[in-house]
């Protein structure tokens, strides 16, 4: 990519791709790690003004939502097979909702991921997260262990507590921290 090339936002936004800082996390998902720790050890890293341009093999679908919890926007380009996303930050967008059922007169909201493909169940775990307040738990009902999960509530100011039901059905119990 030669001279300034401009990445445009959902809104139209102009961002420079000179301000981005790059980070290819190829090799680690390569060598079968999850680079998370990584992404989020860069994103607090960046300065005023810079981004963060992530390139990878396979699109990070579910790494949009923990973003934009994050404040950050994006626009995603895959060019010969390589994933460049570039992450930046955004000014007054309101956190996703997600589908949930409420009991009445309840602190527990309930969404049900079993039989989606991933990244889908993350995805709507993490879109509901907002929705999770203090004294709220978040009940999910999955089929199997979300192991990948655990990283990213942390990391969020959530914590996890799984219980298998049964083969193929686990209930996970999410709450905001402190």
């Amino acid at each position: 990519m030669k001279g300034e090339e401009n990445v445009m936002t959902a809104g139209q936004k102009d961002f420079s791709k000179k301000s981005m800082v790059d980070l290819d996390v190829r090799p680690e998902v390569e060598s079968g790690s999850d680079p998370f720790k990584s992404i989020m050890t860069a994103i607090s890293n960046l300065k005023e003004g810079e981004g963060l341009h992530l390139i990878n093999i396979f699109e990070p679908v579910p790494l949009y939502t923990v973003m934009k919890m994050k404040g950050f926007d994006h626009s995603t380009e895959c060019i010969d097979g390589v994933w460049h996303i570039y992450f930046f930050k955004e000014t007054g967008t309101p956190a996703p909702q997600g589908e949930v059922s409420r009991s009445a007169g309840s602190q527990t909201i309930e969404i049900d991921v079993r039989g989606l493909e991933p990244p889908e169940p993350m995805v709507r775990i993490i879109e509901t997260l907002p929705q999770v307040g203090k004294g709220t738990v978040l009940l999910v009902h999955h089929h199997r262990e979300p192991l990948m999960l655990y990283d990213k509530l942390e990391h969020l100011g959530y914590e996890a507590a799984t219980e298998k039901v049964s083969e193929g059905y686990y209930k996970v119990r999410i709450t905001r921290k402190g």
